[in-house]
C-alpha cells in the first residue's frame, strides 16, 4: 500500500510553505503536489517508507497536523500517453469505490528513468477530515 502525507499549511500572516519545507529539510521528498497550498489547500508529499514516521513526528513537533492518505501509485516513463495509463488505472479503481481524483503528486526520475506518480482520490462532496 502506498501512502502520502498531507497537511494544510496553517493560516499565518502570511501563510508559508517554506516553513513546512524547513521542517522537512532532513528528509528526501520523493514526490510532491497540492493545490491552493497557501490559500487553505493541502500540500501533499511522499518520503521513503522508512522515513514516514519520522517525518510525521517532526511535523507534529513543529505544530503541524499532518495526516496519512492512501494513494494509487504507479511509475511512468517519459513517453506519450504514460501518465494517461496511470490515471486510467486509478479511475478504474475509483469506479468501484465511488471516489474521484482530487490531485496528483509527481516525483523526479529514479535510477531507471521512471517518475513516481501518486494519485489521491476521495468521495465527491466529502471534504477530507483529520482521522
Amino acid at each position: 500500500m502506498h501512502q502520502q502525507i498531507r497537511l494544510v499549511v496553517p493560516k499565518k500572516s502570511p501563510p508559508d510553505l517554506a516553513s513546512v519545507l524547513e521542517v522537512l529539510a532532513p528528509f528526501n521528498i520523493l514526490a510532491a503536489g497540492g493545490s491552493n497550498i497557501e490559500h487553505g489547500g493541502e500540500f501533499a508529499f511522499a518520503v521513503d517508507h522508512d522515513e514516514q514516521d519520522d517525518a510525521l513526528r517532526a511535523l507534529r513537533a513543529a505544530g503541524y497536523e499532518p495526516r496519512i492518505a492512501d494513494v494509487h501509485f504507479c511509475t511512468v516513463t517519459d513517453t506519450p500517453g504514460a501518465l494517461l495509463a496511470c490515471i486510467r488505472e486509478a479511475t478504474g479503481k475509483n469506479k468501484v469505490s465511488g471516489k474521484l481524483i482530487k490531485d496528483i503528486a509527481i516525483g523526479g526520475r529514479n535510477a531507471s528513468g521512471e517518475m513516481p506518480i501518486q494519485v489521491y482520490s476521495e468521495k465527491p462532496g466529502k471534504p477530507w477530515s483529520r482521522t
